[in-house]
């Protein structure tokens, strides 16, 4: 290279980083203002933040307040809800024979009840036998069901205990 090139190299570089320096000057002020912008709305998300925590503070006193208030459910009239008789008198009595075969899980029990019309809500037959641990104690086997008995006397009838 000869030096009139390098000089004309150089002197492009100079300018360059004349353009870069000038362009960074002109970004560097509008950065300030947005800054401005974004450091408000920082501080007004903080408070807002604040303020959802202190009302979550406030709701968690109120629940453990409620809590105590509340009368303690017993595990005695749990069971009595469970071994009461259906309330509907008038409607006929329905039997059937639940045949339980390999595979099937509590849910497809609950599911053939209900539609047989020995019980009325497969939900309430399903957490009965997941809260007495009973789902899987199911045993394989052909059951005479009918519609007066208890979801207790149900479960007691198709499980091993």
């Amino acid at each position: 290279m000869n030096k009139a090139a390098i000089r004309f190299f150089g002197a492009g570089l100079f300018l360059a980083g004349t353009a870069f320096q000038v362009q960074h000057i002109i970004d560097d002020g509008e950065t300030t203002s947005s800054n401005r912008v974004s450091h408000q709305s920082y501080e007004q998300a903080q408070q807002e933040l604040t303020n959802v925590k202190s009302q979550l503070a406030q709701l968690q006193i109120d629940l453990e307040n409620a809590q105590k208030q509340a009368p303690q459910e017993t595990e005695s009239t749990k069971r009595a809800e469970v071994d009461e008789k259906p309330t509907d008198v008038s409607a006929p009595e329905k039997s059937t024979v639940l045949i339980i075969q390999s595979g099937m899980t509590s849910k497809d029990i609950s599911t053939t009840l209900e539609s047989a019309g020995i019980i009325r809500n497969k939900l309430d037959f399903e957490d009965y036998l997941t809260a007495q641990n009973l789902s899987g104690k199911i045993q394989i086997g052909e059951y005479d069901l009918n519609s007066t008995m208890t979801i207790k006397q149900i479960a007691e009838k198709i499980t091993r205990q």
